[in-house]
């Protein structure tokens, strides 16, 4: 998948996350990791707040999963980091 208009960048893992997500900090940091590492390899960062939580987690996942070759613990880290993620307001287009 690729997009026309502007792409963020993936935010990395903070330490306020730990109110968005009850995963720990490490494990949301390996979410980040693992989706810098593969999948930002075939598309660009997507608003993951464009997707309901319940086809991230029951469709759109484990697809993207079975493509990248994730483990189950990497497809959780990075399970985990996109739905915190989703939380996150996009920032403003730079102009």
């Amino acid at each position: 998948m690729s997009s026309c208009g502007p792409a963020y960048q993936a935010p990395p893992v903070e330490k306020r996350w730990t109110a968005l997500s009850k995963a720990s900090i490490p494990q949301l940091q390996r979410g980040y990791v693992v989706h810098q590492e593969k999948c930002a390899k075939c598309h660009p960062y997507l608003n993951p707040a464009n997707y309901g939580e319940a086809d991230l987690i029951g469709d759109i996942m484990p697809a993207m999963s079975r493509k990248s070759k994730l483990d189950a613990a990497d497809s959780a880290a990075v399970l985990a980091y996109v739905l915190a993620a989703r939380k996150i307001p996009v920032p403003e287009p730079q102009r």
